[in-house]
């Protein structure tokens, strides 16, 4: 149960998704990414700093985790809006697939070598490491070009900015269907990788530290597959279709896992799950790109921030059904929530369904955007 708090209080920062959006779409977004890093490269030594001196305590981890997520949203709006500034429309899911699959790769990399490094040196240099990274990826951020934001949306019209976001995704007929989607994969899905392998990986297999690592790692594998089997797709018509069926097969397959076969074959299972989530996480970013227009862009995808709220809510529920009852209760319990709420929501929103959709706002030139 602490261990998905801990995850969960990563999210707290979830409900001012609307809010950075409005920023997103107002202010520079150079300039927001780079203090986004600097803000993470601070924490990451302040974290540091406390293992190396034997002075870290449990709520030390609780408040600066809590206080990564309150910018940790307005990164990941960045991200999505600032990819989709500088793409095609027609390219937008290429380029999403391989945003996409760099973050999976990482993390094939980050679960076996954060694993390793915990296992055979320690936390005070697996954290070293983490803090290393954040300042090169705080140097990294003053490469990006973005394009001049207009002043369009304007400091003392936030309520109104706000308001004219959600408008525009209650009117949509693709809006609120993708928007539960994000809500629904994370609530059911996400949990397993983001926080309750560890649980399941000691639980089930008595795994160690690596062990766990390569768990993570084979499920990030099958994303950075599904990713890329999406991205290097010449064209995709309804990229909402390919997400109604990626989570059919994403949450099928945790029912399957819920069985608890052999190691092999779960890992292996697990490689086959990753893949279905990354076909079906790639189709929702690019549904929700495609049908927001740039000027309205950064505050679609924070109101879409907000189902990233589910994460810890399935952290919450997923600790305490692992706690309780087990791990093979808890994926299979997930599995079967995900598989139920996707038939509603693709007879509840028939447009994600459409044979295509063809974006109706075109995103902005790379000439205009630099």
């Amino acid at each position: 149960l602490l261990v998905g708090l801990l995850g969960a209080l990563k999210f707290a920062g979830t409900l001012l998704g609307p809010l950075y959006g409005l920023m997103v779409d107002r202010f520079n977004r150079k300039k927001l990414q780079v203090w986004v890093r600097v803000f993470g490269a601070i924490l990451a030594i302040i974290l540091t700093m406390l293992i190396f001196t034997a002075t870290l305590e449990l709520w030390h981890a609780y408040v600066i985790v809590a206080a990564g997520s309150m910018v940790r949203m307005l990164d990941l709006v960045l991200v999505q809006a600032l990819t989709a500034d500088v793409v095609p429309v027609d390219s937008l899911h290429g380029a999403i697939g391989l945003s996409r699959s760099t973050l999976d790769g990482a993390r094939v990399v980050g679960s076996i070598a954060g694993g390793t490094l915990f296992a055979t040196l320690g936390l005070d240099w697996a954290y070293l490491t983490i803090t290393m990274l954040y300042i090169l990826a705080t140097l990294a951020s003053f490469k990006i070009t973005s394009r001049v934001v207009e002043n369009t949306v304007h400091i003392e019209s936030i309520r109104t900015g706000l308001r004219e976001g959600f408008r525009y995704v209650r009117q949509s007929d693709l809006l609120p269907g993708l928007i539960f989607f994000s809500f629904l994969i994370e609530f059911t899905a996400f949990p397993i990788v983001n926080g309750l392998m560890t649980i399941i990986g000691d639980e089930l297999f008595d795994l160690g530290g690596t062990g766990i690592g390569l768990l993570a790692a084979s499920a990030s594998i099958g994303a950075l597959l599904g990713a890329l089997s999406i991205g290097l797709r010449p064209n995709i018509n309804n990229p909402a279709r390919i997400m109604i069926v990626g989570s059919l097969i994403w949450h099928a397959l945790m029912l399957v896992l819920a069985i608890v076969p052999a190691l092999w074959l779960f890992t292996l299972i697990l490689v086959l799950w990753g893949l279905s989530g990354g076909a079906t996480f790639v189709g929702m970013i690019v549904g929700l790109l495609r049908a927001a227009p740039a000027e309205t862009r950064g505050r679609v995808m924070g109101i879409r921030s907000l189902g990233i709220y589910g994460l810890p809510l399935g952290l919450l529920l997923g600790g305490w059904i692992s706690e309780d009852i087990g791990s093979a209760a808890m994926i299979g319990t997930l599995g079967a929530i995900g598989l139920t709420a996707t038939v509603f929501a693709a007879l509840k929103w028939p447009a994600l369904l459409r044979k295509s959709t063809t974006p109706t706002h075109a995103v902005d030139s790379p000439a205009t955007n630099s």
